[in-house]
């Protein structure tokens, strides 16, 4: 079968952009963008434009058939800024209130399954792909947007709006406006962020907001908020489960050990404590754990036993 083409990807985001357009999609229809989006990487960031697209028509139409003694309140040039940190207040007050109760039981649970990637269009046009085991909580608000992330990771592409999107996840609360970011929360490790094709705020609970720019990452470790540097191969390394693949670069064994057992229900074992700290670095299918034992094996000059259910790596 001959591989879709960009034109063919466009016009295909544009159909289900409209149709979007026309109202909620019924159960079927949602299955079936779902698949369609999942099924290449270069149909999420298709789809987000023709949702930016038909969202800006709207709102330019909307303006066009106002009352001309309305006007337009022209922003300044702290407005987002302000709006972010709204924002970011009205979280801490509306969440001892009745609102918050009320916010709460309309609000949209998503997850993932063990080995399952998933993209969910979001009522705004907003796309959020999850990785295998993830958890969240969507509810739109007024002032706002959120998703609250229990677990797991997602690649949020945001629409452009009026209200700020929020993502909450451990310890930290994180805002943007638009563009694409990956959120990572995972047992017993810090919250992480990578901006992407986006400028986002980061914030430990009540304290200092911090400012990622387009291709950096921020780590929550303790109550301090680090920022680092990322170049586009160690973003699309963090981005390759989307392909249904795992990454790692200098990685212990241990880490990438608890990445495959994500994605597949045979689970590597290590038991010598010094085969746990060897580290490898590669690239292999997220769901056969066996050819990433393998490959270790050979090349840590490790023992390897292929097991139904358990992969056990140790000295020889």
């Amino acid at each position: 079968m001959s591989r879709e083409g960009s034109r063919e990807i466009e016009d295909k985001a544009a159909l289900w952009a409209a149709r979007l357009e026309r109202g909620p999609l019924s159960a079927v229809d949602q299955t079936s963008l779902d698949a369609w989006l999942a099924g290449d990487p270069r149909r999420l960031g298709a789809f987000a434009r023709a949702r930016a697209v038909a969202l800006h028509s709207l709102r330019a139409s909307a303006l066009a058939t106002s009352r001309p003694e309305e006007g337009l309140a022209v922003p300044d040039a702290d407005f987002s800024r302000r709006r972010l940190l709204a924002a970011s207040a009205a979280v801490i007050v509306v969440g001892a209130s009745g609102l918050a109760a009320a916010r709460w039981r309309r609000s949209q649970a998503f997850e993932t399954g063990r080995g399952e990637v998933r993209a969910v269009t979001l009522s705004d046009g907003s796309i959020m792909t999850l990785s295998a085991l993830s958890r969240t909580s969507v509810r739109y608000g007024r002032e706002f947007r959120e998703v609250v992330l229990t677990t797991g990771e997602a690649l949020f592409s945001v629409a452009a709006s009026d209200r700020p999107f929020l993502v909450t996840a451990g310890g930290m609360r994180i805002l943007a406006e638009s563009g694409r970011f990956l959120v990572r929360r995972m047992d017993l490790t810090p919250v992480h962020v990578m901006a992407l094709e986006a400028s986002v705020r980061v914030r430990r609970d009540d304290g200092p907001s911090l400012s990622i720019m387009p291709y950096r990452a921020a780590a929550l470790s303790g109550d301090v908020v680090e920022s680092k540097p990322v170049g586009e191969i160690e973003a699309a390394r963090a981005l390759a489960w989307r392909e249904g693949r795992l990454s790692f670069q200098d990685a212990l064994l241990t880490e990438a050990a608890a990445e495959f057992a994500r994605f597949s229900d045979r689970l590597i074992v290590i038991t010598d404590p010094t085969v746990r700290d060897m580290r490898i670095t590669g690239l292999f299918p997220a769901n056969d754990p066996a050819v990433f034992a393998r490959a270790a094996a050979v090349s840590l000059n490790l023992r390897v036993a292929v097991g139904p259910d358990i992969i056990r790596l140790s000295r020889w």
